[in-house]
């Protein structure tokens, strides 16, 4: 997933270069060898799988009324970002509406938020306006889970 701006840029400059590699490879096809047909479908997988993040990313920043999917619990950290990047905030700006330094925000992101606080995580969805709800059922008397 594509977090911020700067990874959309190297993202769309990696997707060049495959673009250029495969394209060279293509011209050749006739005379490839097993190994370089092998590359040229690993390459055409890559390609695809930057395709899908950079037009993930484009769909975030540029379509604020697009409602995201109802998502699991273990997919918050995803989703706090999305939120983020809809928002059309940078990691800075956001940073500083939550009261919190750029390079802890930074962090958090790469970890994917496993050790942020309980309070900073609620302090995050609330600036994002993210809702959440929890559903479920609560276990019998006597069973933990």
């Amino acid at each position: 997933m594509i977090k911020n701006e700067k990874q959309y840029k190297i993202t769309l400059k990696k997707l060049f270069g495959l673009l250029e590699d495969i394209d060279q490879l293509q011209s050749r096809s006739g005379q490839l060898l097993a190994k370089e047909r092998l590359l040229l479908v690993s390459l055409q997988t890559m390609r695809e799988q930057l395709k899908n993040e950079v037009n993930a990313y484009v769909q975030l920043k540029t379509n604020a009324s697009l409602l995201l999917p109802e998502r699991s619990i273990d997919e918050l950290p995803d989703l706090i970002i999305e939120y983020k990047i809809r928002a059309g905030m940078t990691q800075k700006e956001f940073s500083e509406k939550i009261g919190m330094k750029e390079q802890q925000l930074q962090r958090y992101e790469a970890e994917g938020f496993s050790s942020i606080s309980f309070r900073n995580l609620l302090k995050i969805i609330h600036t994002v306006g993210l809702e959440v709800s929890v559903k479920g059922s609560m276990p019998e008397k006597g069973q933990i889970f």
